[in-house]
C-alpha cells in the first residue's frame, strides 16, 4: 500500500469510527510512559475521509496515549487513494497479529469484519491467514456467533474468564441468565466440566418447572451459598451442585439419601464395596471385594453370609426405602 508521512492534528482523527478496530484493550497505560520517554516509534496508519478528517486503520491505543500526554499533533502514515476497504482491514488485522496473539473476541471482531467481504468461510480463512490470523472454517463459524453476544459477556471472554465453548453455550440464553451464570463461574472459578454440568441442568430445570433460568439461579443462590463465610470455595461448589441436582433429580437424590442411610446400617468393612445401578435405574447391583490373602478373603465371605439375612440389605435390593 502506498503511504506518505504527515503531521496530523489530533482533532481531525475520528476515534469513534471503529471500522478497522480489532483490539479490545481500551487502556493505553502501558504505552504512555514509553511514548513519553522515547517518543512515538511506530506511527499510526490513517485514511482520509471525505469530510477532511481521518479514519484510524492502525493505532487506536497509540493515538489515545498521545492525547493523554497532551499532544496536539501526531506523525502518521496516510494511506494514498485508491485503496479499498478490504486491504485496509487486512492491514489492521496484520498490525495486531504481528505484535501479539489476538484474544477470542478480537479474533471474532476480525472475522466478522472480513465476513462482509467473503461469504465463503474457506476464502475468508485463506485471506485471514495472509494477515497472520489462523482460523479454520469451523472456528470461523463459532467466532461469528461469539461476535453477536452482549458486550458484558465479550469482556469476560476476552479476559479469559469464560471460555469460547461456554460463551457459545451462554450465547443462546437471555441476558439475565447469562450474567447470572457468569457471576457464579467468575466468583467460584468453576472448572469447565462443572460449568457445563450446571448450565445443562439449570436449563433442564427451567424447562421442567417452566421458570426463567435467572429465576432458577436466584433460587439456588437464595441460600446465600456464594456469600456464606462458613464455607470455602470447594464447599460452596459442592453445596451448589447438590442443590441443583436436588432440583433436577429429586427422586434420584431421595433414593441416594435413603440408600446411603441403609448402607450405613450394614456397616460394611472397607474391603467390601456395594455399587448400586447407575442413577438407581434397573436392578443390577455389583460388589467390589479387596483382599490380600486367604484369611482376608474368609473374613469377607463371613461378611457376605451375614448380609443374606440383614433386613436393610434386602430393602436395598428391593429399593424399599420408604421407612428409612
Amino acid at each position: 500500500m502506498k503511504t506518505v508521512f504527515d503531521s496530523v492534528d489530533l482533532r481531525y482523527i475520528d476515534l469513534s469510527d471503529t471500522t478497522f478496530k480489532i483490539t479490545t484493550d481500551v487502556s493505553a497505560d502501558n504505552l504512555i510512559d514509553s511514548i513519553r520517554n522515547v517518543g512515538l516509534i511506530s506511527p499510526p496508519t490513517l485514511a482520509r475521509k471525505s469530510d477532511g478528517g481521518y479514519t484510524v486503520v492502525c493505532g487506536f491505543r497509540r493515538i489515545a496515549a498521545c492525547e493523554f500526554l497532551g499532544w496536539r499533533q501526531i506523525d502518521a502514515r496516510i494511506l494514498q487513494a485508491p485503496e479499498n476497504e478490504i486491504n485496509r482491514l487486512l492491514l489492521a488485522i496484520a498490525d495486531n497479529t504481528h505484535t501479539r496473539p489476538l484474544n477470542v473476541i478480537e479474533q471474532a471482531a476480525a472475522v466478522s469484519k472480513l465476513a462482509a467481504y467473503f461469504a465463503d468461510d474457506i476464502a475468508l480463512s485463506r485471506e485471514a491467514g495472509k494477515a497472520g490470523l489462523s482460523v479454520n472454517p469451523g472456528l470461523i463459524r463459532k467466532l461469528k456467533k461469539i461476535d453477536t453476544v452482549p458486550a458484558a459477556l465479550k469482556e469476560k471472554i476476552a479476559a479469559d474468564i469464560i471460555s469460547l465453548t461456554i460463551g457459545l453455550e451462554l450465547s443462546r440464553l437471555e441476558s439475565a441468565a447469562v450474567m447470572a451464570f457468569v457471576q457464579i463461574i467468575e466468583e467460584l472459578k468453576l472448572t469447565l466440566s462443572h460449568q457445563k454440568e450446571m448450565i445443562q441442568r439449570v436449563k433442564e430445570i427451567s424447562r421442567i418447572k417452566e421458570m426463567p433460568i435467572a429465576g432458577i439461579i436466584d433460587e439456588v443462590v437464595a441460600g446465600k451459598i456464594i456469600n456464606d463465610p462458613e464455607l470455602d470455595r470447594n464447599q460452596k461448589i459442592k453445596k451448589m451442585r447438590q442443590v441443583i441436582k436436588q432440583m433436577r433429580y429429586p427422586e434420584i437424590v431421595r433414593f441416594e439419601k435413603n440408600y446411603s442411610d441403609r448402607l450405613q446400617h450394614l456397616q460394611l468393612p472397607e474391603s467390601v464395596h456395594l455399587v448400586p445401578p447407575a442413577d438407581f435405574e434397573g436392578n443390577k447391583y455389583s460388589m467390589q471385594l479387596n483382599f490380600q490373602d486367604l484369611a482376608q478373603f474368609k473374613t469377607i465371605v463371613k461378611t457376605l453370609d451375614l448380609l443374606q439375612d440383614h433386613p436393610d440389605f434386602a430393602k436395598i435390593l428391593d429399593k424399599n426405602f420408604e421407612d428409612s
